[in-house]
């Protein structure tokens, strides 16, 4: 219910990253031709801004031993609220001896293999790391299990209000920012938030503005916004299907 559904037989929705520019197209040109939907941008801080958009399925990393760069990006990607653990991670190397091996088992990928893999075998690791990565819930089953759709809309309207507090906090103190962002958890708390009510009580207990947890409680909002929407949706969906004929005239 939490959940948009989704075929676990269809495109996935990817996100390459490599420092090195023509590897990574040669890597996005392969993902493609898989038949997924990948995007690859070229800086760190972009990749957690579209993963803040949500839909992401996956997050495909180059694993070059002495690299500094993904092992900060992955770190990075954990620092976000739970949500964020529903994106997977997974490896791609040229690497034979072993220390690319060691690099994903260090940043705890859930899936990695060589270039030259044949591509039913990429294919079959990369589902297999997307699959044990979903299903984090975002939203609070008992509050939105057969919800009216005017009651959630009620929840879509409040938490519209609730968003608008964020943006103002880069301008505001630190003391600010931590009161504002305690007083959002506890109302996300209530709306049946609680991955948006832990990335706000992670920004009252390090309230600085514009950083990785600022983020990550804007990603948090966004994501949450588009379930409360798709909830919205299927709650109108759900009415009509049951909504009594009129009864016949004559």
């Amino acid at each position: 219910m939490t959940q948009v559904p989704r075929d676990e037989a269809g495109p996935l929705n990817l996100i390459v990253f490599d420092p090195d520019r023509s590897r990574r197209m040669l890597t996005l040109l392969r993902l493609r031709r898989l038949g997924h939907r990948a995007e690859a941008p070229a800086d760190s801080s972009f990749v957690l801004a579209v993963i803040g958009r949500g839909g992401v399925d996956a997050l495909v990393v180059e694993l070059h031993p002495g690299d500094t760069a993904v092992p900060e990006l992955v770190e990075k990607l954990r620092g976000l609220p739970p949500w964020a653990g529903a994106v997977a991670t997974f490896g791609l190397t040229t690497d034979f001896t072993g220390k690319a091996t060691a690099m994903a088992k260090a940043m705890a990928l859930d899936g990695m293999a060589l270039h030259d893999t044949e591509d039913r075998a990429l294919e079959a690791a990369l589902r297999d790391a997307v699959k044990a990565r979903r299903g984090t819930p975002a939203l609070d089953p008992t509050r939105y299990e057969n919800r009216a759709a005017a009651d959630i809309g009620r929840d879509r309207d409040r938490l519209d209000d609730l968003a608008g507090r964020i943006l103002p906090l880069r301008e505001a103190e630190e003391g600010a920012i931590s009161m504002t962002a305690s007083l959002l958890a506890d109302e996300f708390e209530s709306l049946g938030l609680p991955v948006a009510a832990h990335a706000a009580r992670l920004l009252a207990e390090r309230p600085v503005a514009g950083g990785v947890r600022f983020m990550g409680l804007a990603s948090a909002v966004i994501a949450a916004r588009s379930l409360l929407r798709y909830e919205h949706g299927a709650a109108l969906r759900r009415e009509a299907a049951v909504e009594p004929a009129a009864p016949d005239t004559i």
